[in-house]
């Protein structure tokens, strides 16, 4: 019976946390927020999902796949929201003189997050029927 227990928006959330290493603890609110928008984009591009949010719990148990693919969309909004920050940090920049606080920060954000929207398509990818079934 254990086998068959539903996934629960924690198994999601340990895997989204296990692919990165912050400086802070995110905020669970937030990190709910990630996953319902995954729940949502998931629904969408490849099969609806059937979560409940007050019980943070999907209605079956999800193909480890499925859970990495989850935390894959969670991630990319991490970044997302990482990189949106890092731009705000103020640079000035004048006509001889360009000092930036962050150095290569902001490239590295950047790269960052081109890879992992790069690596959550190629997830979407994998889970769809080609055309030659």
């Amino acid at each position: 019976m254990a086998d068959y227990m539903p996934t629960s928006a924690q198994d999601v959330i340990n895997s989204f946390e296990a692919s990165f290493q912050d400086k802070k603890e995110i905020p669970e609110a937030l990190e709910l927020e990630w996953l319902n928008k995954a729940v949502g984009r998931y629904s969408v591009e490849l099969e609806p999902l059937e979560y409940d949010e007050e019980m943070q719990q999907f209605m079956v148990k999800l193909d480890r796949y499925v859970i990495d693919t989850l935390a894959a969309f969670m991630k990319q909004s991490y970044q997302e929201r990482l990189v949106s920050k890092l731009n705000k940090i103020a640079s000035i920049v004048g006509k001889d003189i360009s000092i930036d606080g962050n150095g290569n920060t902001k490239n590295a954000s950047r790269h960052e997050l081109e890879y992992d929207s790069i690596k959550s398509s190629d997830m979407v990818a994998n889970q769809k029927e080609t055309a030659y079934v």
